[in-house]
């Protein structure tokens, strides 16, 4: 289907000014943070608080986010544990803010946004031991945040979305925590990939395929890219990983890279729901109201996730 109106008035709009890539990473940031407060504020949610996580390098800010519709703002749902877009490079807790906001109203379950090390400072693998860390350490205090189990969840957006699956992956080796489901939106899964949606919509869909190199190469410098680390989508044996949401939008870059990890996970027997959704370009849940029709697409995402925790898997498009 064509662009839908929204989106292309942000198409529009984006094109008028530089790209993050082009301009200094502190001005990208604080660009990108700005921009934010277009997004809109997302739902109404029981309750916020931001915590420090430990890591062995340190700590790590989380934003933990819970549900209304319970005294204590428990949930029966294991936490979610979110990871935000931006290239590894840029975003943080105030660019997820309004969908973690969103995704915890509507699932009824306990959100945890981790503000993860960004490059070019802190490159790979600085942002996966954060996230590893988080996960083991959310496996141990889940029940002091009044979120269910067993398990963890996982989930993210473009760069996020990317930690989230090496984290499920990660979970299969591990007993420091245990992944129950992923959630992969616009998910960057094959760093090398370079092929279909990847050259048709290169330029002229609000996210270049220049700026994911640029991305790509502060995160990961001089790295071998075909690293499941690094491309979750290359693990050669993806028997036993964790159910999946694979969240596409049809006019994005990555959107065949994620596609084809969804149904190799199909094929090696995991339980897959892949949902595209038509006239979207990349990213497009993170947006909010500068995407009105991104909102229904939202919920659409939320009823799979659900049903997806409770054994349904299907592979559609919508």
């Amino acid at each position: 289907m064509p662009l839908l109106p929204g989106v292309q008035r942000l198409i529009d709009m984006a094109s008028d000014g530089p790209s993050l890539a082009d301009i200094p990473i502190q001005q990208a940031r604080l660009q990108l943070d700005t921009l934010a407060a277009s997004f809109g504020a997302g739902d109404r949610v029981g309750s916020t608080s931001d915590i420090d996580i430990p890591t062995p390098s340190g700590t790590v800010r989380a934003r933990v986010y819970h549900p209304e519709g319970s005294p204590d703002g428990s949930s029966d749902l294991p936490p979610l544990l979110y990871f935000h877009g931006g290239g590894w490079s840029v975003g943080g807790l105030s660019t997820s803010d309004a969908l973690c906001r969103k995704l915890t109203a509507r699932s009824g379950g306990v959100v945890v946004n981790l503000d993860y090390r960004l490059a070019p400072e802190n490159p790979y693998p600085a942002a996966v031991e954060d996230a590893l860390a988080a996960a083991a350490w959310l496996s141990r205090n889940a029940a002091d945040l009044e979120a269910g189990g067993p398990g963890i969840l996982v989930g993210g957006d473009s760069a996020g979305g990317n930690l989230a699956a090496v984290v499920a992956q990660a979970s299969r080796s591990t007993d420091e925590f245990t992944v129950r489901a992923q959630l992969l939106i616009c998910a960057a899964v094959n760093l090398g990939h370079r092929h279909g949606s990847y050259v048709e919509f290169a330029k002229g869909y609000f996210v270049s395929t220049s700026e994911f190199e640029h991305w790509i190469s502060l995160y990961a410098p001089g790295q071998d890219l075909s690293d499941p680390r690094l491309s979750p989508a290359a693990a050669t044996e993806l028997a036993g990983t964790p159910a999946a949401l694979v969240v596409t939008a049809e006019y994005d870059p990555l959107r065949d890279a994620g596609e084809e990890y969804a149904r190799a996970l199909q094929a090696a027997g995991v339980d897959v729901s892949l949902f595209r959704v038509d006239g979207q370009v990349h990213d497009f849940p993170v947006l909010g109201d500068l995407i009105p029709e991104g909102d229904t697409a939202v919920n659409a995402i939320v009823d799979r996730w659900r049903a997806l925790l409770e054994g349904g898997p299907e592979v559609n498009s919508a």
